[in-house]
């Protein structure tokens, strides 16, 4: 998989300061800021996909966590299990370029790229297209703005309602 993108924000003590001092900060309100941090990512993502068929466009999804932490949610941006059976396939020769796996993970070796065989007889690799890496990067300040937002909006829904 892709390396993990990490947010860091500038200027945000005051917010974490004003967080802190609420007792119980709601589960949905930082559900729906993850949500929505995640989905800008994965927009972005499929908007990157090197299109063949479009199986490794719809096979792009967001899965949440589950955390035992109350205030704490994190989303993965990665490939559908349910579509395993488009993305795996057996390796005709296992072994032969190095590797001990019998079958290979298409989105995988378009990410990171991977090794064929070459006319002459020995290996060549394929680079990979980064596409989740460079779109995760690209995308990272909206995700930010976009959950602090909706993180936000939420809490001042929650604070008048109180």
């Amino acid at each position: 998989m892709a390396k993990p993108v990490a947010f860091y924000m500038e200027g945000f003590g005051g917010f974490v300061g004003v967080l802190g001092r609420m007792e119980d900060i709601p589960q949905k309100c930082v559900t729906k800021a993850a949500g929505k941090g995640a989905n800008v990512v994965r927009k972005a993502v499929r908007g990157e996909v090197p299109v063949d068929t479009g199986a490794l466009k719809r096979g792009i999804v967001r899965t949440g966590e589950r955390s035992r932490k109350k205030g704490k949610k994190v989303y993965d941006v990665t490939f559908s299990a349910a579509m395993n059976d488009v993305f795996q396939k057996p390796i005709k020769n296992p072994g032969e370029a190095g590797g001990q796996s019998k079958h290979g993970y298409y989105p995988a070796s378009m990410e990171f790229g991977f090794l064929t065989r070459s006319k002459g007889g020995g290996l060549s690799y394929v680079p990979g297209y980064h596409f989740m890496q460079h779109a995760a990067e690209a995308s990272a300040p909206t995700a930010k703005r976009e959950m602090v937002q909706t993180l936000n909006d939420a809490i001042d829904k929650e604070w008048s309602s109180k």
